[in-house]
């Protein structure tokens, strides 16, 4: 206003005074809009979220020790916030669930179905030996990133019925993505108790004599089998997924020892097959 009284004083042209105001009126605008801008409040995150599942059939050996194969389903799972991007995981994963993420290191439950031991499937061999019922096994399993394209994973569990014993994986794992496409490659471990050893590879002197084709033999503990797995994904659409994969393994120490494998069976195992995973948003009310 005092600016406006001095024009007057000082004897402006009124179209001048238009002008001037007009220019006032502008910058005071501009700047209005810049401050407005510089504090408008952040976007609030994407509520709900992403759940990736997967499913697809397995070609593996059908039980440890075994030389026949047979066809299982398998598949993955994955819940992360909309917008993150999806966590690497292998085919030869049990379902776990990350309750404890800091980035570089993950633990939570885990689970896994074995399939059963019998004479069915081609295993006529197995004749007069024990079976063993399929298995659900629970337990605990821990990730651990080094870098972006290097992952260590551990899973402990115990069989609650079937084979009852205790068994672990370690999987190593080197990752490199390349557009749509996600290489991984690694060796794998495989442990087993004294229980899980003798539910597969151990023979009574009852079963050899009925067998007639194995002596009898007591398993133990430790390393059960050496080998490795690698895995392709491609991303064919934003939200589908293809990952092929194959793997085989080796027993070793007491395992490798048994009759069972050598003239039953056999030392070698493998596993292959085909995942396809869609991701979908989700709202579950009991998660924020």
């Amino acid at each position: 206003m005092a600016a406006f009284s001095c024009l007057i004083a000082c004897g402006a042209h009124p179209v001048s005074i238009i002008k001037t105001l007009a220019l006032a009126g502008l910058i005071s605008a501009t700047a209005s809009a810049g401050f407005a801008a510089d504090i408008a409040p952040t976007p609030p995150p994407a509520s709900g979220w992403t759940l990736t599942v997967g499913l697809g059939p397995q070609v593996q050996t059908s039980f440890p020790g075994a030389k026949s194969v047979t066809v299982w389903p398998t598949g993955t799972m994955a819940l992360r916030r909309p917008g993150e991007p999806e966590p690497f995981a292998s085919p030869d994963d049990g379902f776990g669930l990350a309750l404890f993420d800091i980035g570089w290191f993950k633990a939570g439950p885990v689970g896994r179905i074995m399939s059963s031991r019998g004479l069915s499937g081609g295993n006529g061999a197995f004749y007069g030996l024990h079976d063993v019922d399929w298995t659900l096994e629970l337990g605990v399993y821990g990730e651990l990133w080094y870098t972006e394209h290097f992952r260590a994973r551990a899973e402990v569990r115990q069989g609650v019925n079937g084979h009852d014993g205790l068994d672990a994986n370690i999987a190593l794992d080197a990752i490199q993505k390349y557009d749509a496409f996600t290489f991984a490659i690694g060796p794998r471990l495989q442990f087993g108790d004294t229980q899980y050893m003798n539910a597969y590879f151990s023979v009574t002197p009852y079963e050899a004599s009925v067998n007639g084709r194995v002596g009898a033999y007591q398993a133990n503990g430790g390393l059960a089998s050496v080998g490795g797995l690698a895995s392709v994904k491609y991303d064919f659409l934003p939200n589908w997924s293809a990952t092929v994969f194959g793997g085989y393994s080796r027993l070793v120490s007491s395992a490798a020892a048994s009759p069972i494998p050598n003239n039953l069976g056999s030392l070698n195992q493998y596993t292959g097959g085909v995942v396809i995973a869609h991701s979908f948003h989700l709202d579950i009310p009991f998660l924020p």
